[in-house]
């Protein structure tokens, strides 16, 4: 019985990782959705922006995220991560 409650909490500390390629994939699209919301109030700031959302490949999201959901579909950790976060 105490093993038994033991596993559970042990399981249940354990932190999912992510394989590289997904965390590099959400960190690429919240800086994209960070630039997405930036103003270009100036032109020397649309071109930092746009030199950004070039950097960051950002026309390419969905291509690169429907290419992770096939890689990874027998993964739940990782179809939950690429899911939007709920305000």
């Amino acid at each position: 019985m105490i093993l038994a409650f033991w596993v559970t909490a042990v399981l249940a500390s354990a932190t999912v990782q992510l394989p590289h390629d997904v965390e590099a994939f959400l960190d690429r699209r919240a800086q994209c959705e960070h630039w997405a919301g930036e103003d270009p109030y100036n032109g020397p700031r649309a071109r930092e922006i746009e030199a950004a959302v070039q950097r960051l490949r950002c026309d390419s999201l969905e291509t690169d995220e429907s290419r992770i959901r096939l890689r990874y579909k027998r993964n739940p950790f990782v179809i939950k991560a690429l899911e939007p976060e709920q305000p």
